[in-house]
């Protein structure tokens, strides 16, 4: 062997050793005991989940200074602590023992913001010109039907349709998007328990062909579960209003809607003063984030139904802080925003679309989000939907366990903002035509004949660090006529462009808001 040879040998030995040197240490440096955070803050009464790694041992917890938080462990090995911030600002730290090694992360408890979202909330009163009859109903509860693959195929269908016909529109070219099927559904079910003959034939096609009773009691099971929550907020409220002296209510209508969704029941002036207490009782029932669902009532109005649904929970894992950063939208326009970083442990996919799904607290509800396809823009791609590919996006979902690691690595900006639309059109989209003609059938509801003359529904979010509140109210106006792993799946989520989210129900995956976030402005 030469002396060149000679040479290249030693250096590609000794390389090759420097390597295995250097992997021993990285290996050595990734076994290493560590904390998922080394600082975190705090408001009172808020919580996070701190967690070890790399170590398999049982942890002990303890606190260091002032006992401005509580911990709870969770797991045999207590290899994750919920720290919960008590009243007083200050700061401590949370240390834990493993084995040989103790960490430590920093808690910074901040003071109770005074922002309006934490104030406490102030309803605001009704005349007493709109005279509440509801204690003159006692309510029977209906036997409820849970979830199933009916109710959720129409319900999903539905929901879907609403979407994309409102998406489909001229002026929602670049406008976000948000919808709450939910409030929709339960609003134009009270309705069509008024129903009769074609009207009725054709709403109950509308929603998926289900028997109308059957559907209420569905509706009723899903709300009652929703509403019945411990650790998030989500308050469903119904009420039905009456024009005095100039329609006459059947007891038999009321009572149904009484029973099935708990309406409220007032008969008014349908003037300035009733405009007013309506507008009011949606602020009252949406905590102010809808000051309001109507402008004016029409001499011609006669009944009026309102749905409101407010919704507000902290995440199950808040996300610490937030970067600056740029959301970019389909036109080009780099707008800048507030992006939340984060790894989720469950990955979801539709239409070839990657997506994640975060808990609030409780883990009944969740945020599921998906980044468009690339190339795609988000109306396109929300037009490539269907609920049964949502549905079955749901249901494949892929989330960690005994056997593999879900990592998804998540972007996404805070966002806030309303919308509002009116839905004769999607309602007729749908297969509902007869409900807005002289040729209405509304005798359940009265003898007097009515048709549908209006519906209002209008949505509000907030998305930040901390978690969500969302907001929907939704009005029909009938007037007059004739009437620890083996393996890992890694996958990341960039959200910093247009995307389609949804606020679902874990249960069964249906979508109880749904929209698309396409501009920050």
């Amino acid at each position: 062997m030469n002396e060149k040879k000679a040479l290249k040998l030693t250096l590609c030995i000794i390389t090759s050793i420097i390597i295995l040197v250097l992997l021993s240490f990285q290996a050595m440096a990734a076994s290493k005991p560590k904390l998922s955070k080394s600082k975190i803050t705090l408001r009172p009464g808020k919580s996070y989940t701190l967690k070890l790694k790399n170590y398999n041992g049982k942890a002990k917890w303890y606190i260091k200074g002032k006992k401005l938080v509580t911990i709870k462990t969770k797991g045999k090995k207590k290899h994750k602590a919920v720290i919960k911030a008590k009243s007083k600002a200050g700061k401590c730290y949370i240390k834990v023992k493993a084995g040989k090694k103790t960490l430590k992360c920093k808690v910074i408890v901040k003071k109770k913001s005074s922002s309006s979202s934490e104030k406490p909330f102030v309803k605001k009163p009704l005349s007493g010109t709109s005279v509440d009859l509801t204690g003159s109903f006692k309510r029977v509860l209906p036997e409820g039907l849970a979830t199933d693959d009916t109710f959720s195929k129409a319900y999903m269908d539905t929901s879907l349709a609403m979407l994309k016909y409102l998406n489909s529109d001229a002026s929602a070219s670049g406008k976000n998007i948000l919808i709450s099927p939910d409030s929709i559904l339960t609003c134009m079910a009270m309705t069509e328990v008024g129903a009769s003959g074609e009207t009725l034939a054709e709403m109950k096609e509308a929603f998926g062909g289900i028997d109308p009773d059957s559907y209420y009691r569905y509706l009723y099971t899903l709300n009652t579960r929703l509403t019945g929550q411990k650790y998030v907020k989500y308050s469903i409220a119904d009420s039905i209003w009456y024009k005095k002296g100039l329609i006459k209510v059947k007891s038999a209508f009321l009572q149904k809607n009484v029973n099935y969704f708990n309406s409220e029941v007032y008969e008014a002036p349908f003037d300035e003063v009733t405009v007013n207490d309506m507008n009011n009782w949606v602020y009252n029932n949406t905590l102010g984030m809808i000051p309001s669902i109507i402008d004016r009532l029409d001499e011609s109005a006669r009944l009026t139904l309102i749905n409101a649904i407010s919704f507000d929970g902290d995440w199950a894992e808040p996300y610490e802080d937030t970067t600056s950063g740029k959301f970019r939208t389909d036109a080009g326009v780099e707008q800048t925003a507030k992006i939340l970083e984060g790894t989720e442990n469950t990955y979801v996919e539709v239409g070839g679309a990657p997506g994640f799904v975060k808990n609030y607290k409780g883990g009944d509800i969740a945020f599921m989000a998906f980044e468009t396809p690339s190339g795609m823009s988000v109306d396109k791609f929300l037009s490539s939907l269907n609920g049964s590919d949502l549905q079955a996006a749901y249901k494949t979902k892929k989330t960690s366990n005994a056997e593999t690691a879900v990592i998804v690595s998540t972007k996404m900006p805070e966002f806030k903002y309303d919308y509002s639309s009116k839905l004769v059109n999607t309602m007729k989209e749908l297969g509902i035509r007869a409900a807005f003609t002289d040729a209405a059938d509304f005798s359940q509801l009265s003898d007097d004949p009515v048709m549908i003359d209006d519906i209002i529904h209008k949505t509000h979010i907030e998305v930040t660090k901390e978690g969500t509140r969302a907001a929907a109210a939704t009005a029909v106006i009938a007037k007059a006529n004739a009437m620890p792993p083996e393996t890992y799946f890694k996958k990341s989520v960039d959200l910093t462009h247009p995307f389609v989210y949804a606020l679902i129900d874990t249960k069964s995956g249906l979508p109880l808001f749904i929209g698309a976030l396409k501009t920050l402005k």
